[in-house]
Formats: C-alpha cells, sequence, structure tokens
C-alpha cells in the first residue's frame, strides 16, 4: 500500500515536472490548490480484510507523503450494507467485510469524513468475475545494458485463460520474496568488554525479504477473440543481485477490474513509463472517482475500486549465474579496539574459536535483518 502511494504521488507530479524542458519552470500554484486529498482503496476478495488510505498531495519542490489520520471512513455496497473502518496509523484504515458479500455484480463505494468535516465519497465499482491465473512461468534472456554489453536475468510471464463471462480487462501486481544471507555469524563483539558467543549465534544468518513490485501491469482482451492471452510480460531480474542467490519466489495476483478502474491503472501504467523525451506524449491526467461533496470544485485524487482477485506462485532457485556483490565490507583496525566507540556498540569483530583479530565487521556482516528482512521463514517457503 505504502508503495502504492508514493507511485501515485510520483506520476501525478510528473506533468509539472516534464513541462520545465529547456527553463526552469516555476508554476505559481495557489495555497488552496497545492495540497488534494488523496484516497485510495480497494474490497479484493484476496482477503477479508480492507485497506483505505488517506492522504494528502504534496507541493512538487518538497514531495513527500503526508498522512491524514482522524478520519471517519465507511465502506457501503449497493445493498445498504455498511462496513465501518477503524484507524491503524499513518493514514491507513481498515476493515473486515466477509466473503459472502463479495461477489461478482457486486458493487462497492467508500464514504471518508476528515476532521475539518469534508466528506469524500466515490462513485459505486462493480466487482468482475475473475478467471484463475493460468500460468506463471520465467525464461532466462537479456536485456540491453550499456552499449557494447547486454545484462542476463530472468524474464517473468504470465498467461491468461477466461471465459466470456468473465472480466475483460485486468490489473496485474507481483509481490516479490527472496532468501539471503550474512557473511559471518555472532562470535565475538566488544562493547566496552570483548564478548566470545560459543557456540556461535546463526540465528540472523539467513533472512527473507518481501517487496511489492513498483511497476504497473495491465491487458484489455476487449478488442481479441476470445479473453485468453499468453506471454503477459511482468518483470525483469537480473543476475546482478542478490536476490536470484539462494532463493526467489514470485506471488502473481490476477485483478479484474471494472471499466473505470481499468481507463484509471492503465492511464498510470502510460504516465509511469513515460520516458521524457522532447517527442514523447504528454503525460495523462488522471481521474480518479471520487468526489468531494463539501466543497465540489475542489478535486480528490485517487481511485476507489472493487476487484475479484486470482492469484499463483512461482519459487525460482538456481537457475543462472549470480554475480552479486557483498554488503559485507570488513575493516582492519590499525589502532585495536581503541577506534570503536560506544556509538559502534555493540561492535562486531572477526575471529576465530580460539581469538578475535582487530577487524570490525559492519552491522550487514553479521545480522542480515538490517537490510529490512525476517529471519523467521515465510510459511509458504520450500523447505
Amino acid at each position: 500500500m505504502h508503495q502504492n502511494r508514493l507511485i501515485l504521488l510520483s506520476i501525478l507530479m510528473l506533468p509539472l515536472f516534464l513541462a520545465s524542458c529547456i527553463k526552469a519552470f516555476d508554476p505559481q500554484i495557489k495555497g488552496s490548490d497545492s495540497k488534494k486529498y488523496v484516497v485510495m482503496g480497494r474490497v479484493s476478495t484476496a482477503d477479508t480484510m480492507q485497506t483505505v488510505n488517506v492522504s494528502l498531495s504534496s507541493p512538487i519542490s518538497r514531495p513527500q507523503y503526508e498522512a491524514v489520520n482522524g478520519c471517519t471512513v465507511t465502506i457501503m455496497d449497493d445493498r445498504s450494507n455498511k462496513f465501518p473502518l477503524y484507524e491503524v496509523g499513518n493514514g491507513d484504515y481498515i476493515g473486515k467485510i466477509d466473503p459472502s458479500f463479495m461477489f461478482p455484480g457486486a458493487s462497492f463505494m467508500v464514504e471518508v469524513i476528515v476532521p475539518d468535516g469534508t466528506r469524500i465519497i466515490s462513485d459505486y465499482d462493480q466487482m468482475q468475475s475473475c478467471p484463475n491465473i493460468d500460468s506463471v512461468y520465467f525464461e532466462i534472456d537479456e536485456i540491453e545494458g550499456n552499449a557494447i554489453s547486454k545484462t542476463k536475468g530472468i524474464q517473468f510471464y504470465i498467461d491468461l485463460e477466461g471465459s466470456l463471462s468473465d472480466s475483460r480487462e485486468y490489473l496485474f501486481e507481483a509481490v516479490e520474496t527472496w532468501e539471503y544471507h550474512s557473511d559471518y555469524p555472532l562470535e565475538w563483539y566488544y562493547d566496552g568488554t570483548v564478548h566470545h558467543v560459543v557456540p556461535p549465534d546463526y540465528s540472523k544468518m539467513v533472512c527473507w525479504r518481501t517487496e511489492k513490485i513498483p511497476e504497473i501491469f495491465t491487458l484489455n482482451t476487449k478488442n481479441l477473440s476470445f479473453n485468453a492471452s499468453q506471454r503477459i510480460p511482468l518483470h525483469f531480474v537480473n543476475n546482478l543481485t542478490s536476490r536470484l542467490l539462494y532463493g526467489y519466489s514470485l506471488l502473481v495476483k490476477q485483478i479484474a477490474l471494472s471499466e473505470a478502474g481499468y481507463t484509471f491503472w492503465d492511464q498510470m501504467r502510460l504516465n509511469s513509463t513515460q520516458d521524457g523525451s522532447l517527442y514523447g506524449k504528454q503525460p495523462i491526467a488522471i481521474r480518479g472517482n471520487l468526489q468531494n461533496t463539501s466543497s465540489p470544485d475542489s478535486e480528490v485524487l485517487g481511485f476507489f475500486g472493487a476487484s475479484s482477485v486470482s492469484e499463483k506462485r512461482i519459487f525460482v532457485s538456481n537457475v543462472i549465474e549470480v554475480f552479486a556483490e557483498t554488503y559485507c565490507s570488513p575493516s582492519v583496525l590499525r589502532k585495536g579496539l581503541r577506534e570503536i566507540t560506544p556509538r559502534d556498540y555493540p561492535a562486531y569483530l572477526m575471529g576465530d574459536a580460539e581469538r578475535y583479530y582487530n577487524v570490525l565487521l559492519n552491522n550487514e556482516c553479521v545480522d542480515c535483518t538490517v537490510l529490512r528482512g525476517i529471519n523467521i521463514k515465510p510459511a509458504f517457503w520450500p523447505k
């Protein structure tokens, strides 16, 4: 969700950045127009817990995420059912919707009352039928690197096979998880006194990190004879990253969209892929499905939709030679332990079963969790 916010913020600001082609452009934006409410959310069959995020856009000179807390947020369906959401912080509001309410043909909207009394509502968005993911796979490929070389890696694809009653418009999201290792166990450390850990602590040598792929992938089959498509390209992972070193997993979400939802996300995709060249297409002014009923002339950014979702996971291991650099950078303590200050505690030292050496190990050498991963194996990870 946080990545979605950053993507949305960047794309919405892109037209202003591209406006300065040769001469610096300093738009004269009124204070009342520099901040707009941004509402993003989706009723999804992928989970019973639904999330809506409320934030403010920021000035182009100081782009930043600004959460709006203290709102009253309610999701409603077209059968007069109401589902209140509660605040969990950082502009996020969550609430449970039983799966019995989420089916193709059902429509949902959101109402947001911000602390100053402003009321924001969305249009109703109808949930479409989503077919199961036909297949997810990869191929070893090369992409253009510099002028004389190519970068090798793996290119992911998805195949779609839907019926005539299924949606014809789709959004694909991809979430990657990979295993990575630190270089040394915790055996020696210094915090004013040298400590020897016996036996060495290996608990933070293996970690897993999960991230949402930032690219936006869309597909429309309305102009095809069949509701099907093969070799739909997702993202590319090169062999210069540690992602492919020990094990890699990709979770693909196939999301059935309404026509309005597809229009919004496809425009987001188009804006996110603009190259900014002189003869490139002008960025699209993206309009969502939200209105400020308290001040109709005040634009509200974002989109609230309803989607049925199909998921499939793929694992990749030992399929390509990897050339990844380590984050571990040992440094020699030429003056011994006196070089270590209290702000460095605990300072990890290189050593063996008998003694330590005057070599300082940075935290990444010993503790894999400092690289934003966790040292608990995910339940879905192969044994």
